[in-house]
């Protein structure tokens, strides 16, 4: 039996532009309603509307933390314009959570921008921070009562699929715009805490992929090695230092601090050497670790969220998982993909690793960003025509384990990994 501490957070977690629906005034809505993307959100879940349904049924099942993330775009619809009315839907959720007994972990920027914020350049122009300090602000006011709070949802996927690859918006490829902007985040997470720090625990999540070399070849180890300096820690490194190591130099951040790290943790890439630059010198693909891949082509690998906890406790800070998740619809696997990583959550935490919380992806099914609604993430299954939810299996064996903190002998033999 695998036993948590009592103050072990089970949770799930979602993003405003996933789940909520008509979040017109962001730049993702604007690039799918043009074309640029292939899908549209719509009404999504329909969260927007049916947040109290949500909250009753995160409740009855026994989850006692949720992480969700503010639409900026709601509350700044157009540049200086307030919307008071959707500041108190979200106190209300809030205030929802509390009564219930579930602890808010909120995010404040999960990739979705006020398209009036990125007509202005977004977080490429420095001199755009001054917006974003007034968003914090006012979430200062919204977020009372509130224990945790998280500038930004992965902002090396952001700068990644927004400015490297430009498969998402803005759909600016440039390496040199890239780590401008990655700068910029550093600079407006270390404005946030100073407002935020105090009132708050603040953190910042980070995806961390395990990278691994694609052979023993020395040129592919260091390629390896250059690219998870890349993407996974000079991002986090320039926190405290205040000195962000892009590909094409050094650019000088707030040194800052954070209290919590959240870790998201989904699979692993492999990398090898290229002589093309233009790739920073190597290749990256994802790793195949497992034959069966899940519906988003990834791979499987448990042992990946010990060792992105190892990893991450370089930094001496309290860490939650605030995603791991699989996209499949055979329940019973998701099960088992769950129990796995939850065995290895508890050996980071036997080990004297600073774990305090584990939210799986995703409460409810949602829209996954530019591969639409396909992709079935949640614990709840969600008919998109009537918004109808209905908890799989799943969500009754996690609420389980929520409510008793602890993973049975009977869930281990069945859906667990040998003792580890």
């Amino acid at each position: 039996m695998l036993v948590f501490p009592n103050s072990f957070l089970f949770g799930t977690a979602t993003s405003s532009h996933q789940i909520e629906g008509d979040n017109r005034w962001n730049d993702w809505w604007y690039y799918e309603e043009t074309g640029k993307l292939p899908y549209k959100s719509g009404k999504a879940c329909n969260h927007w509307e049916l947040y109290k349904e949500d909250i009753e049924l995160m409740a009855q099942l026994g989850y006692n933390a949720y992480r969700f993330s503010i639409e900026w775009s709601r509350l700044f619809p157009e540049e200086g314009k307030f919307n008071e009315e959707a500041f108190n839907r979200y106190r209300e959720i809030i205030e929802l959570l509390l009564e219930k007994g579930i602890t808010p972990n909120v995010t404040l920027h999960h990739f979705t921008s006020p398209l009036w914020f990125m007509k202005k350049g977004g977080f490429l122009r420095e001199e755009n921070l001054k917006y974003w300090e007034q968003y914090v602000d006012k979430a200062a006011e919204l977020l009372k009562g509130v224990k945790l709070v998280a500038t930004f949802n992965e902002p090396m996927v952001y700068v990644m699929m927004g400015y490297l690859t430009a498969y998402w918006p803005p759909f600016l490829k440039s390496p040199f715009k890239a780590f401008k902007v990655a700068s910029n985040l550093l600079k407006a997470h270390a404005m946030a805490y100073d407002i935020l720090h105090g009132n708050f625990d603040v953190g910042i999540v980070k995806n961390i992929p395990i990278i691994l070399p694609a052979s023993n070849r020395e040129k592919d180890v260091k390629a390896a090695q250059k690219a998870d300096s890349l993407f996974n820690w000079n991002f986090l490194d320039a926190i405290w230092s205040g000195k962000y190591k892009g590909a094409f130099g050094t650019y000088k951040t707030p040194e800052s601090d954070v209290d919590f790290i959240g870790i998201n943790y989904y699979t692993a890439s492999e990398i090898k050497h290229s002589w093309n630059p233009l790739k920073f010198f190597f290749d990256a693909k994802l790793a195949d670790l497992s034959e069966r891949k899940t519906d988003m082509g990834w791979s499987v690998y448990p042992r990946g969220i010990y060792e992105a906890i190892a990893k991450v406790s370089r930094y001496g800070k309290p860490m939650y998982i605030t995603e791991n998740g699989i996209a499949t619809l055979d329940d019973e696997w998701r099960i088992e993909f769950i129990i796995q990583h939850l065995q290895y959550v508890h050996k980071a935490l036997s080990e004297g690793f600073d774990v305090r919380g584990y939210f799986y992806w995703s409460f409810v099914d949602n829209f996954e960003w530019a591969e639409g609604f396909r992709p079935r993430f949640g614990l709840i299954e969600v008919d998109y025509t009537t918004f109808e939810r209905r908890p799989r299996k799943s969500a009754y064996v996690y609420g389980e384990i929520a409510r008793e903190k602890k993973v049975k002998d009977e869930l281990l033999a069945k859906y667990g990994l040998p003792e580890l």
